[in-house]
């Protein structure tokens, strides 16, 4: 009886695997025709696809499509289009079908127009704005974007005329540890804008132009605003496709398609656009081109309009699919986009004639992608792109020097002893003297950063009954560089003390990357389970340097289950999904390639010689290049629960992430001794020789001076002097300690009031931060500040997380946004009004050390020593003093002597070595610095109307917090208050419009 039930059910079983197997191999063809919905007009070159599968094809200038090969079963097929609202359509295939597939114009008539972020529809975790909400923003710059993510605030920059960039901040802000903003990724159409090639320097004097150059992101001012069609801000996890970013990615895609020629005229207070665009066909088989020219002028201040920046866009795009009706369509793509401008306070008469400061901000984006659909067994689809993007940052500083003496300025390379000479007896001089009087100087930094990539994927999709699971594979290769001069002057001969630093001799980054990744769609009864799980390894490079070969691993995983999608019921389409993986950013070349500094002191300075020439001899020294082999590239790891229903038609979103940076990049400094011998004007006392007849000359090596007499009738001498030493202070990047962030984001869509026309929507963040440095650095109070002596300061202290009152900082903020839209589809007519308020704002410095106490509470402000009653430092209202962990002296370099225990000592046991520790002592400056900071709540509110003057025209109008708010908010950590005027909490009160005709 066993036997008979198990052939039984080996038959069963064959018949379903039969069944299943005839179903998946079982291929028919989806044709018809795209149209519009109003005009009932072809959509011509719309693009039909069924995702899942992998198969697309292009509509021809009828509106035509097949689809060939669709395998049978539930289908959902997608057609999209520029100008049209992007339509999904649900079949069930058992035969070939023929369909029409209505678009509607992308305006104002329709039914619901998204004005707000959009939450996108893969499964990491996204937000879209497309060109209605983007209109609708009247936006001025992409960072404008932001305003429109959950908690999301206006930008307070209401023009573009600075020096600064505008940067994006998606996962973390700039102000706090991990470069936040140098870990976010930017994309033009796949072009990536990366700024690992920019050098911040400065390179004055051969030091850094800062105590700590930290990275910072990509400059998006120069981006054209006009151009795009949507933008897509990834908050989550992305495919492995991408990599080079550790705090989000942000997708910028311009417009692609026939189009009318639009004209966009935009102004404010500070700022103006105009702008033409046009998408030509150039016939159904020769391809679509479009274009887009925009020019944007903001100035500074109304009262001096003279500081201006400049943005001069043109872009153009070609698009074609060959083999429209072939089963194997070829889809190219090519474009070029090049910004012409900048920063410029040349014609600002309150400015000293003819002085100024000008910034370039040019550059050009190439673009090429092709996709290749060829429907083999093992193959479903090729994709290769080739992108190159070239910037050239250009500072000039023209400045009025003068000086009442002869002025040496230092250009040697070399180690030694080295004397001043004039610039027209020999240009090449290791110091060259500038004369006394007045002059011009014009300071120039160039950067001339290059990245260009290569990709190539291949996509395998499978139906298997009803599941869909699409692997995909490839590789890229990208590079990154710096062809600009760095910094250099138009005058060397009034050039001051500067050393030659060619950024251009530096290798370029070259990153090999492959990727893998699977995604698999499953139906589970009238539910659907969703993965993605996939790896990418990045092996990078960089020739001729000491780091060699590096390679890192990314694996990420998104899941997501939904339940009841698409039904008709009080609770429906609920999904759950969680995602975990890892992220890596690339160093920049700062954080690379240590800038070559050097040390320069006076050794020998007696006035004039016998010639009547002003004498320097100046002892220099080069501190070698400080790589760090140790360095491993910044990573983040993000774990995120996400949440999405429909109760009754309010569409509620609600994720969960948690974020932990590790090994950001940081800059330390460290400090090695120098020795040099010195020649005072004591030393000259000795000498016979009459100082009219003096002749010096200081050997290079040995740094001794020997005074000859110019008439030859008394015999040379050898002046004494004096063994001094110095420390040099050098910096080179390693890896801090790990930063934490978590957060709360949610929006909700209320169920539009059909009656009123008007739906609300509440967005909002919770966020929390904590970055705490652990790792040791080394200090001295001032590397030229003499010990009481009058010998230079011998000591070196080392401070856990740097030698600050603080070590880290926490801060916890909750954000919420009130938007309600009225929208009269008959008037065509759209107008929101948005409340943005900060309800929480905590944030505090902190002190820590995993290694023990850090800081110490002072009895008052005047005191060294920790309190014998006092030890909680977040007390309130108490004065911290931070110390060494250990310090060095110049004696004996290699001995690590605990701080504080000496100091203590020395306080009744050695009152000169106490009062010279005692520099090394980082007190706090006010007694609240540690004390719990809460902002009390603020608003900002803000009006957006748009309105369609039938299909050839709109006009919208903004005013930002246009209540004109200017209540006290109140600081708990200093216990003080401040208006909310002309303050950085909200924008100021602005407003303007913006003009867009079709023709």
């Amino acid at each position: 009886m066993g036997i008979k039930n198990t052939g039984k059910t080996s038959i069963v079983i064959a018949l379903f695997i039969c069944c299943c197997t005839v179903s998946a191999f079982a291929q028919f063809s989806i044709s018809g025709k795209v149209l519009s919905r109003q005009q009932k007009t072809p959509v011509e070159f719309a693009t039909v696809s069924i995702p899942l599968s992998g198969i697309w094809t292009m509509a021809d200038a009828e509106g035509s499509f097949v689809l060939k090969n669709v395998q049978a079963g539930e289908v959902k097929l997608t057609v999209q289009y520029l100008g049209f609202v992007k339509r999904e359509f649900q079949y069930t295939i058992t035969k070939n079908i023929d369909v029409v597939l209505l678009m509607d114009e992308d305006n104002l008539t329709l039914p619901t127009v998204e004005i707000n972020a959009k939450k996108g529809t893969d499964l990491a975790t996204s937000y879209i704005m497309d060109r209605q909400a983007l209109d609708h923003l009247q936006m001025l710059q992409v960072t404008d974007v932001m305003s429109l993510l959950p908690g999301g605030k206006t930008n307070t920059n209401l023009n573009l005329a600075t020096t600064a960039a505008q940067r994006i901040s998606i996962n973390g802000t700039s102000a706090e540890r991990g470069n936040a903003t140098f870990g976010v990724g930017i994309e033009i159409d796949g072009v990536r804008v990366s700024n690992n090639g920019l050098r911040d320097d400065m390179n004055r004097n051969g030091v850094t132009g800062s105590a700590n150059p930290t990275g910072q992101g990509p400059d998006v001012k120069p981006i054209s605003t006009t151009n795009i069609e949507s933008i897509e801000v990834i908050t989550g996890l992305p495919s492995v496709e991408y990599g080079d970013m550790t705090n989000g990615m942000v997708k910028i895609n311009t417009r692609k398609g026939v189009s009318p020629y639009l004209v966009e005229m935009s102004t404010r207070p500070n700022s103006k656009l105009v702008a033409l665009s046009k998408g030509l066909s150039l016939g159904e088989r020769a391809g679509v081109l479009n274009f887009n020219v925009e020019h944007t002028k903001s100035v500074a201040n109304l009262a001096s309009p003279y500081t201006t920046y400049d943005r001069n866009s043109l872009s153009l795009n070609y698009s074609n699919t060959l083999n429209k009706n072939n089963n194997r369509p070829l889809t190219l793509n090519l474009g070029v986009t090049g910004n012409v401008g900048g920063y410029n306070s040349e014609s600002d008469p309150d400015l000293i004639s003819d002085t100024y400061v000008k910034q370039k901000d040019d550059a050009i984006r190439t673009n090429f992608s092709a996709r290749w659909l060829l429907k083999l067994p093992w193959l479903t689809s090729l994709d290769a792109s080739a992108t190159l993007n070239y910037s050239n940052k250009l500072f000039e500083d023209r400045s009025l020097e003068s000086a009442t003496a002869s002025v040496a300025s230092i250009r040697t390379k070399e180690d030694g002893y080295h004397v001043g000479e004039l610039y027209e007896n020999n240009p090449d001089a290791a110091i060259v003297l500038i004369p006394k009087g007045i002059w011009y100087e014009s300071e120039f930094t160039a950067n001339k950063t290059i990245n260009y990539n290569a990709r190539l994927k291949a996509n395998w999709a499978k139906k298997f009954g009803q599941s869909y699971n699409n692997l995909m594979l490839g590789a890229d290769y990208s590079v990154s560089g710096n062809n600009g001069e760095g910094l250099y002057y138009g005058d060397l001969g009034t050039a001051p003390s500067w050393r030659t630093y060619p950024y251009k001799n530096e290798s370029f980054i070259n990153n090999y990357a492959f990727f893998a990744e699977d995604a698999l769609t499953v139906p589970v009864g009238n539910n659907t389970f969703q993965l993605i799980g996939g790896m990418r390894s990045e092996i990078t490079d960089i020739n001729g340097s000491e780091y060699g070969r590096i390679n890192n691993w990314s694996p990420r995983v998104n899941a997501k289950y939904t339940f009841w999608e698409n039904k008709d019921q009080l609770f429906s389409d609920f999904s759950i999904k969680v995602s975990w993986g890892k992220t890596v950013k690339l160093p920049g070349f700062d954080a690379l390639y240590a800038t070559p500094t050097y040390r320069d002191v006076l050794t020998f300075s007696p006035g004039t010689d016998a010639n009547g020439q002003t004498y320097y001899a100046y002892y220099s020294e080069q501190r070698n290049r400080v790589f760090n082999p140790d360095l491993k590239w910044q990573s983040n790891e993000q774990k995120e629960l996400a949440i999405n229903f429909n109760l009754r038609g309010t569409r509620v979103f609600i994720s969960f992430s948690d974020d932990y940076t590790r090994n950001p990049y940081e800059y330390y400094q460290n400090f090695k001794p120098y020795f040099y011998k010195y020649t005072g004007q004591s030393d000259l006392l000795g000498s016979a020789i009459p100082s009219i007849n003096r002749i010096y000359n200081v050997d290079k090596n040995t740094g001794i001076v020997t005074v000859s007499d110019k008439t030859g009738v008394l015999p040379a001498e050898e002046l004494s002097y004096t063994n001094m030493y110095g420390f040099n202070g050098n910096g080179q990047y390693g890896n801090g300690s790990q930063v934490s962030r978590k957060r709360i984001n949610w929006i909700i869509d209320f169920k539009r009031i059909a009656a009123l026309k008007t739906s609300l929507t509440v967005d909002g963040s919770y966020y929390y931060y904590k970055g705490l440095e652990q790792n040791l650095s080394a200090y001295m109070p001032n590397a030229t500040q003499n010990m009481a002596n009058g010998q230079p300061y011998k000591y070196v202290g080392y401070f856990i997380g740097g030698a600050n009152s603080a070590n880290g900082e926490t801060s916890k903020s909750l954000n919420m946004n009130f938007t309600v839209t009225t929208h009269i589809p008959a008037i065509r007519l759209i107008v929101s009004a948005r409340l943005e308020g900060s309800f929480y704002r905590f944030s505090r410095n902190l002190s820590e050390s995993d290694l023990g106490t850090r800081a110490y509470v002072l009895d008052n402000k005047e005191s060294y020593l920790p309190s014998a009653t006092s030890t909680d430092i977040y007390g309130g209202d108490r004065f911290v003093a931070v110390y060494p962990t250990y310090y060095t002296s110049l004696d004996d370099l290699n001995t690590q002597i605990p701080f504080l225990e000496k100091f203590k000592w020395a306080k009744d046991n050695d009152v000169a070595l106490y009062n010279e520790l005692a520099k090394m002592v980082v007190k706090s400056n006010t007694n609240y610095y540690f004390n719990r900071n809460k902002i009390s709540s603020y608003y900002s509110a803000n009006l957006n109307v748009t309105k369609e003057i039938g299909k050839y025209a709109s006009l919208s109008f903004f005013a930002n917090n246009f209540f004109n708010n200017m209540a006290k908010v109140k600081s708990s950590g200093a216990d003080t208050a401040s208006s909310l005027f002309a303050s950085s909490y909200i924008p100021a009160f602005n407003y303007g419009a913006s003009l867009r005709v079709k023709f």
